[in-house]
């Protein structure tokens, strides 16, 4: 299975498969995607106890009074970033239809880059702006703004963002409802070709005609005076699907004295002796996938009866 998966994975790198892939990647990429601007709070301000009012400090001394404030309007704003674009250095203006409003923003709940103002220049002469730019606000991050005005006409106020290509902000009141995901005809068919690819590949190799190089397997014998490491695997022998495969089967004597050693499977042609570090070799094609079996061999000092040992080892089909 893990062989299976790597080839559908060479596969969809190139050709037409790399091609949709590519395609579905820079239509997602190249569309523009909006991000909210949450108003949390946009109303006016009560004390709503009896005898309390707001106010401020206007004149100088010694002529310093205090003015009541009858339109406070608080404003508490969340920037949270929904797209799939890491957003950097982009810069957030507000305007205000009025003069006097104090601003505050926070750190990204995620990136804690702190975000730097810089001068904002407003459309109108009667209103006033505020312009941050937010080093990181990667997807997913959000940040927050609370802004307080006096006298201020209504609620309204503008907001855009700056130095972003492919991201625009979007005004809500109250939380976004979770967005339905809606597949593209792009996604659609690389789904459908996606699982067209992994049924060709599984029928192929089921029927034999898609195998790929297989791993060693490894049997080590020691017994009737000899010591011996067997390594049996298989390959694909040429570029083609119709290309055979090769059997190969090495005996490795790491023991002092000469072994002999009979196998059918081994060396259909008969005994061989493998004498102290040598190596007996043994490969053959053939039209079909091989398999993997549990063999058995006779092996023995030479002149010396052969005992049976287990081995396993890759045989034709």
């Amino acid at each position: 299975m893990l062989e299976m998966l790597k080839l559908v994975a060479a596969f969809l790198s190139g050709g037409a498969a790399g091609a949709l892939l590519t395609e579905w990647f820079l239509v997602g990429r190249g569309k523009i995607q909006s991000i909210p601007l949450i108003e949390r709070v946009n109303r006016l301000v009560s004390p709503e106890l009896k005898g309390i009012v707001f106010a401020r400090q206007v004149g100088d001394e010694p002529l310093r009074r205090l003015e009541e404030l009858k339109n406070l309007r608080e404003y508490q704003l969340t920037l949270r970033n929904t797209s799939s674009v890491n957003l950097q250095n982009v810069e957030i203006q507000f305007e205000f239809p009025v003069e006097g409003v104090q601003a505050w923003a926070s750190r990204p709940s995620l990136s804690k880059t702190a975000l730097v103002q810089v001068d904002a220049a407003v459309s109108e002469p009667w209103s006033q702006g505020f312009r941050w730019r937010i080093p990181h606000l990667p997807s997913g991050d959000s940040v927050e703004f609370t802004f307080r005005s006096v006298d201020a006409p209504s609620g309204d106020f503008e907001v855009a963002l700056y130095n972003s290509e492919l991201v625009i902000v979007e005004k809500m009141v109250g939380e976004p409802a979770p967005k339905e995901r809606r597949f593209s005809a792009v996604a659609i068919s690389l789904s459908g070709f996606l699982a067209l690819v992994i049924v060709a590949v599984t029928l192929a190799y089921s029927s034999g005609h898609l195998v790929s190089t297989s791993g060693d397997v490894y049997s080590g014998i020691s017994t009737a005076g000899c010591e011996l490491r067997v390594v049996s695997f298989y390959d694909v022998y040429g570029n083609s699907m119709s290309s055979p495969f090769r059997i190969k089967h090495r005996v490795f004597n790491a023991g002092s004295q000469p072994c002999v050693v009979q196998s059918a499977q081994l060396n259909p042609k008969g005994g061989f002796t493998v004498s102290p570090g040598d190596i007996f070799e043994r490969e053959w094609i053939t039209g079909k996938p091989p398999k993997l079996v549990d063999g058995v061999v006779s092996v023995g000092a030479v002149n010396t009866s052969l005992k049976d040992v287990p081995v396993r080892i890759y045989v034709e089909r």
